[in-house]
């Protein structure tokens, strides 16, 4: 399933819960921030919304947050109950003085950081794989990036990317490279054609950029 960005996704508790923690005391690349007048405010929210759909109320699953960042998202599901985070990047991806040691203490969380080229390979198997505003920033790796983590999803997970759409990035070749089907039928999504036409409704923001998310909707589609 594709789908355009929406602002009656995104979900005000989740992102106001994230930036209370995330602005306890004097951590200054992190204090201050405004996460739902930012670009991950919707891009959370579906992430958030579509685990939830997919598992209810397990917190026993294991989630990969594919290109972490500076994101205190993985920390954040650990913290409200998930059991099994592990957020991945490479070297470059840090950004300096945000590590897993402040996270961690952050919200008093106990995830995983690996720094790891995910195509030179990775043998674990994941529930839950996602990525937030990551493909934008590899249109040159996506394709094997996207094919390296599709194949670490265990049976009957969820595989979904939230991403940018700048001019540049052929969506429908990096949902097809998957090693898992993924439903493309941008003739279903409104207002769009190959996503060269945005509906009306998108959520735009000052760089007039809008955000489209791809993920495995059916659990009875997906390879076992």
């Amino acid at each position: 399933m594709v789908i355009w960005a929406n602002k009656n996704e995104v979900n005000i508790e989740l992102i106001s819960s994230i930036e209370e923690l995330q602005n306890k005391g004097d951590f200054e690349p992190l204090k201050g921030e405004r996460l739902v007048e930012k670009l991950k405010a919707w891009e959370l929210s579906i992430i958030f919304r579509q685990i939830q759909k997919r598992f209810g109320e397990r917190k026993d699953i294991s989630i990969l947050d594919f290109g972490v960042g500076a994101s205190p998202f993985g920390a954040y599901l650990n913290h409200v109950g998930y059991q099994s985070v592990t957020c991945l990047d490479l070297e470059n991806g840090w950004l300096p003085k945000i590590n897993q040691k402040i996270y961690n203490e952050r919200y008093d969380a106990h995830v995983r950081y690996i720094k790891t080229d995910i195509t030179q390979g990775y043998d674990e198997k994941h529930d839950v794989i996602f990525s937030a505003s990551v493909l934008e920033h590899i249109p040159d790796r996506g394709l094997e990036a996207l094919r390296a983590l599709s194949e670490c999803l265990k049976s009957d997970g969820l595989f979904i990317h939230v991403a940018d759409y700048p001019k540049g990035i052929n969506f429908k070749k990096l949902i097809e490279n998957c090693s898992i089907p993924i439903s493309y039928k941008p003739e279903e999504t409104p207002g769009c054609e190959e996503f060269k036409n945005p509906p009306k409704y998108a959520w735009w923001n000052t760089r007039r950029l809008t955000r489209v998310a791809f993920f495995n909707e059916k659990q009875d589609e997906r390879r076992k």
